[in-house]
């Protein structure tokens, strides 16, 4: 790749990254919101039980289109169209077979947990499946061109119809009911977004040879989300047998911040970094892989130390005093967070491949290592849950960045040029907020007076350790303003 064409792949990608950051923060600010307002108006209960639908689901999830979608971001672009028509059709079948099966299983689930309203919470949650088929290739294909425009408007729609209609549910007295119409309501408006915006339509042409092709990249994704979804659904499930759905609100609200703040923040980068990285040539994938790693920590590590620290009054302050006991196990939460933004780019770059394969190698051990530590501690509270979750994290990403290195012939030296200043800076912020948070007794003026000291603290501590890499981002942050051509 030439030096133009490398420079205005990086402006694209930053505007995309842009797009999608402002997506982002101002959709995960609107979620936020109508979860304080929802946290006042509903009980532990009401959440839990939402959640352990959510996880009860998450297996089925992973099947949600077999991978079809994703695989149309590694298809030539004079080929994708025609793909997306096969994509589009599978994605449908599969999302009916899914919401059908999902509906079956409801008695099942209620009499296992023992939660009688899980025989209508699960077929209303499955049908979900089907409506989210049918945006599934359009948001695809938004995110292979970059237009995270179109993506933002979508998801925007999504979650400002969501939390208007849960909202004014749970005032009307509708209890849980609130969260799932609302839940629905939100994906039937970022279809309609979607299909305003994406100018594609389906002409209900599949062809067989196309499916095959497709599958044979999202076969291996779907197995790497199948283990995703026990890593991510086992602690919810395990804590609802052994605990309660009561303990299992408090849990599933101690990872909603760290979830929208960082965790969320990560996928969004890795949405923008597959496209932008599959289309790198071999020779560009180390330099690209060290400066997305470097970007990815220096956003997620200053708000894992805020999150770290600021955990308990950020509950209270957010949510109210009935969930301060959320308040320590977010504080671990955070910390397994902190391994998300690297997981993301490992696996970003092991995808950009088409090595989606070593991810499910993986993802396989630290699934049966979690459920495992999970069964053997739950007892213990959602403290000790969220501490698995934590170690075990921290474990993958290392040995995962381990093999990324190898396979990308990055230096040793290059990588820890990315990491330390971003962690000396964070460290340095954490020795400031840990004194201001014991000072100030009161959620609110904690919060907005650390978050004050953060963005002060923080910028200047990078400059004084990296500021070759704030004068880097400045600079390709103007190239993305400035550069011409089609698709910037």
């Amino acid at each position: 790749m030439s030096p133009a064409g490398g420079s205005s792949l990086s402006a694209r990608t930053l505007k995309g990254m842009f797009w999608a950051y402002g997506s982002y923060v101002g959709g995960r600010a609107l979620v936020l919101v109508s979860i304080a307002i929802l946290a006042r108006l509903l009980t532990p209960g009401d959440f839990g039980l939402v959640a352990l639908a959510l996880a009860f689901i998450a297996f089925f999830e992973t099947l949600r289109d077999l991978g079809v979608t994703q695989a149309l971001i590694l298809t030539d672009e004079e080929e994708v169209e025609a793909r997306a028509e096969t994509a589009w059709v599978a994605s449908l079948v599969i999302g009916l077979v899914l919401s059908v099966g999902v509906a079956a299983l409801g008695p099942v689930a209620a009499a296992y947990f023992d939660e009688p309203q899980m025989v209508a919470v699960l077929p209303a949650l499955g049908l979900n499946f089907l409506l989210r088929a049918i945006g599934a290739t359009h948001y695809a294909l938004a995110q292979k061109r970059l237009d995270f425009r179109t993506r933002t408007a979508a998801e925007f729609a999504d979650v400002l119809c969501r939390g208007t209609v849960g909202i004014g549910l749970a005032l009307a007295g509708a209890g849980v009911w609130s969260l799932i119409v609302g839940y629905m309501v939100g994906t039937l408006a970022m279809n309609v977004a979607l299909w305003r915006l994406v100018p594609w339509r389906p002409s209900y042409r599949p062809r067989r040879e196309h499916l095959h092709q497709l599958l044979s990249f999202g076969g291996a994704l779907t197995g790497l989300n199948f283990v995703a979804a026990i890593i991510n659904a086992a602690d919810d499930l395990i804590v609802a047998s052994a605990l309660g759905t009561v303990a299992l609100g408090f849990y599933s609200l101690a990872y909603r911040i760290p979830r929208l703040l960082i965790i969320n923040l990560s996928l969004v980068a890795g949405q923008v970094l597959f496209p932008a990285m599959a289309s790198l040539s071999a020779a560009a994938r180390p330099a690209a892989f060290v400066r997305s790693l470097r970007y990815a920590l220096m956003v997620g590590l200053p708000l894992t130390a805020g999150l770290a620290v600021f955990a308990e009054p950020m509950v209270v302050a957010v949510f109210g005093e009935k969930w301060r006991g959320a308040g320590p196990a977010m504080q671990v939460m955070a910390l397994w967070t902190l391994m998300s933004p690297i997981s993301v780019v490992i696996g970003t770059a092991y995808k950009s491949m088409g090595r989606a394969d070593l991810l499910l190698k993986l993802a396989i051990p630290q699934a049966l290592l979690l459920v495992g530590a999970i069964v053997i501690f739950v007892d213990l509270g959602i403290v000790a849950v969220a501490a698995c979750q934590a170690v075990l994290a921290f474990v993958s990403a290392l040995i995962g960045m381990v093999i990324a290195t190898r396979m990308l012939d990055a230096t040793a030296r290059s990588l820890w040029g990315a990491i330390w200043p971003p962690a000396v800076a964070a460290i340095g912020l954490t020795a400031v907020l840990v004194p201001f948070e014991r000072a100030v007794e009161s959620p609110w003026p904690a919060i907005v007076g650390g978050a004050a000291i953060g963005a002060l603290v923080y910028p200047a501590l990078l400059w004084l350790v990296a500021r070759d890499t704030l004068r880097e981002l400045i600079a390709t942050a103007r190239l993305g303003r400035t550069a011409p051509g089609p698709g910037v």
